[in-house]
């Protein structure tokens, strides 16, 4: 079967899911980007079925949260980095990035995001490179603010797979969470999606919105704004905190974050490395998502004995979404 073929059929069997199973057809193109070939279904699919056993190991790592910084360059008002975070600043070394893929050689999918501003890292478009000569995806999610034209221009020549760009709300609510003007926001993704289409990239370029009380009424207003102007715009309801009574999902479905200091973390929402189950010296990625400290946070989750990083979190369990969101 030919290439094209294979990912025909993956796209084929997507749908079926999304329409069907899920009887949500809008998450057609989710799970075409997440999930783009049969192999990487595959993979998903092991992950759910251990979680669906909620056996003490997952079928097999296949992305992971790379923390290249925990520096930013705004300070958020609901964003721990420059506000009461205690971690000390810095970069994750380029060697320990290189490791990360020559190691693991099942990744298929690298997020270049987690606390802090990836465009920061001076060697970030050398990063990019490592890994898409490798086979690997890269995507990043981004404030916008360092889209100029310099970067503009790399980040279309890159490979790079997907772009997402976060947005708070109409211009008043955006500016005063983030301290930065929307309209410069919007001229810098205009360029960056003009750049694109005039070099005949693939490259991917999403609008974020995070909703919670002060801005959600502002997400029609800001899905009218940005749609044409992007690929996709996504909302992401904000889970409030709240008793956790089912295990965690993201503790089988195949990811883990590694933070700018080298410690792998199984939780995207532990902004200070709370819970870590290994660290890059440990070991391999993989090596530590089936390893013995994440069995046995798996087997605590089985068992309703809830670490108190988790035991206050709603996230990922979607009994907790109000009804609104369904």
């Amino acid at each position: 079967m030919t290439k094209k073929a294979r990912e025909s059929r993956a796209g084929l069997f997507t749908r079926i899911v999304a329409r069907y199973y899920l009887r949500k057809p809008e998450l057609d193109r989710f799970l075409e980007i997440k999930y783009p070939t049969l192999a990487s279904r595959w993979h998903a699919a092991g992950n759910e079925w251990a979680y669906l056993r909620k056996s003490r190991r997952s079928h097999r790592l296949t992305a992971v949260n790379i923390e290249l910084t925990n520096r930013c360059n705004l300070a958020c008002v609901m964003c721990p980095v420059n506000r009461d975070m205690s971690r000390k600043k810095k970069d994750l070394e380029f060697d320990a990035f290189r490791r990360i893929l020559d190691e693991n050689l099942a990744l298929e999918l690298i997020l270049m995001f987690q606390w802090g501003e990836s465009l920061l890292v001076p060697d970030f478009f050398d990063r990019v490179a490592y890994a898409v000569e490798r086979g690997v995806r890269v995507m990043v999610t981004t404030n916008g603010t360092l889209l100029d034209e310099r970067t503009c221009h790399r980040i279309v020549a890159s490979g790079l797979d997907r772009i997402t760009i976060s947005v708070d709300g109409a211009a008043r609510t955006h500016e005063t969470i983030r301290g930065f003007p929307l309209a410069d926001l919007r001229r810098n993704v205009e360029r960056l999606v003009r750049m694109r289409d005039e070099a005949g990239s693939n490259l991917g370029i999403d609008i974020n919105m995070t909703l919670w009380e002060e801005n959600e009424e502002e997400a029609p207003e800001v899905r009218r704004q940005w749609e044409g102007v992007v690929d996709r715009v996504q909302f992401i309801p904000r889970f409030v905190d709240a008793p956790r009574s089912v295990p965690c999902r993201e503790l089988w479905r195949g990811a883990l974050v590694v933070l700018s200091d080298g410690r792998v973390a199984p939780c995207c929402r532990d902004s200070e490395g709370e819970l870590t189950v290994g660290h890059l010296d440990d070991g391999t990625l993989e090596e530590i998502w089936n390893g013995e400290a994440m069995a046995a946070l798996r087997d605590r989750h089985r068992q309703g004995d809830f670490p108190p990083l988790c035991a206050q979190c709603g996230e990922y369990a979607t009994e907790q979404v109000h009804p609104r969101f369904s």
